[in-house]
């Protein structure tokens, strides 16, 4: 009698545990489908020809609604401000991308633990032919107003004496007459003082020579320092047009895709954006010089670096460090479900612990690479 108990005891508790599991399952799906909506982002989330979502943060929310038990149809738009209002409407219950975490947008949504961070990146991309031609572009802002005046000076100075010179040799070669022999004294100077020296006009009388040491030594030294400028105002514009960082892009054209936080970065460090719609355009605009970088996240970042080494080319990726974006889910608040909300971010919890996101970032990182 005491066995028969026992055994009924524990089919009551077996039964009660299954119906438990099974009301659970109810609580959190309810059956119902939800419309998961999201903004196509290279790399990420974009639905191909055939229909299909794919991209990485599209393989996260499948393996997210997998382990969840929810049922979904995605559903694309073109823009934040389309995605918000449906959101708001409650037409859209989840949302993948598009509309970041902030007070204002708490209000309308509930978001889940962010699952992917992405820096956004700096590519630049010139040919190795270039170069040269970029370094004349250098040389030809070269003249400041200090290079400007030492030119004056030396062209001042040369005048001086040259008149010096045909006085001191106006009887002994040079021609008499003051136009004609101050051109020939004139041509002699700097001969002299650039260290040339044709020989085809010289000095024959000792003053005069003596006279050319001056000469030579003033000439030297204005070379000298206009040399010295030169160079300085050239290294001085190879390095500001350097870039580096996000702060070097200000002042210059640089290629975005057609994404709102992207492009206020852009404004924000003083840049001109260049909003691109096709993201893979970005190569030719980069490839023709009509920008001097573009950002992008990550992984477009990486593909288009690739396809650049493929072609010959020398592109060049800056890891941005306090650019970022992050990926989380965001569920309306007019179909807010809390049992589900929980279920979702216990799923992200766990697939950030046994490794599924980083395995799924990996595999679309070594895709953009490859």
């Amino acid at each position: 009698m005491r066995k028969m108990i026992m055994v009924a005891v524990c089919a009551f508790v077996l039964t009660a545990v299954v119906v438990g599991s099974a009301a659970a399952a109810t609580a959190v799906t309810n059956g119902k489908t939800y419309t998961v909506g999201f903004i196509a982002e290279p790399c990420y989330i974009s639905k191909t020809p055939g229909g299909q979502v794919t991209g990485l943060i599209a393989d996260i929310w499948k393996e997210i609604a997998k382990r969840a038990g929810v049922s979904y149809t995605f559903a694309e738009f073109k823009d934040a401000n389309e995605l918000r209002e449906k959101v708001v409407a409650g037409e859209v219950d989840f949302f993948l991308n598009g509309i970041a975490r902030s007070s204002k947008n708490e209000d309308i949504a509930a978001f889940s633990h962010v699952y992917h961070v992405s820096n956004l990146s700096i590519l630049l991309m010139k040919a190795w032919r270039l170069r040269l031609i970029d370094n004349f572009k250098a040389v030809s802002v070269a003249w400041s107003g200090i290079v400007m005046q030492i030119f004056v000076v030396f062209i001042v100075v040369a005048f001086i004496y040259a008149n010096i010179l045909w006085f001191l040799e106006k009887d002994s070669g040079m021609a008499k007459g003051y136009k004609e022999g101050v051109f020939d004294a004139m041509w002699c100077v700097i001969a002299t003082e650039t260290t040339i020296g044709f020989g085809d006009v010289v000095p024959r009388k000792l003053r005069s020579r003596l006279f050319s040491v001056v000469v030579w030594f003033t000439g030297l030294f204005l070379i000298t320092l206009i040399s010295a400028e030169i160079i300085s105002e050239f290294s001085t514009n190879k390095i500001n047009s350097t870039i580096r960082n996000f702060a070097d892009l200000k002042n210059n054209t640089v290629a975005v895709s057609n994404d709102e936080a992207i492009i206020n970065d852009v404004k924000d460090v003083g840049a001109r954006p260049m909003v691109v719609s096709n993201y893979k355009d970005i190569y030719d605009v980069l490839k023709e010089g009509k920008a001097a970088a573009a950002v992008l996240f990550y992984l477009p970042t990486m593909e288009l670096a690739s396809r650049a080494l493929k072609d010959g080319l020398n592109p060049d990726t800056i890891m941005g460090t306090r650019y970022e974006v992050q990926w989380q889910t965001g569920m309306s608040g007019k179909t807010f479900d809390a049992v589900l909300f929980d279920e979702i971010n216990n799923v992200i919890f766990d697939m950030l612990g046994d490794g599924t996101i980083l395995a799924i970032d990996g595999k679309w990182a070594s895709i953009e690479s490859s």
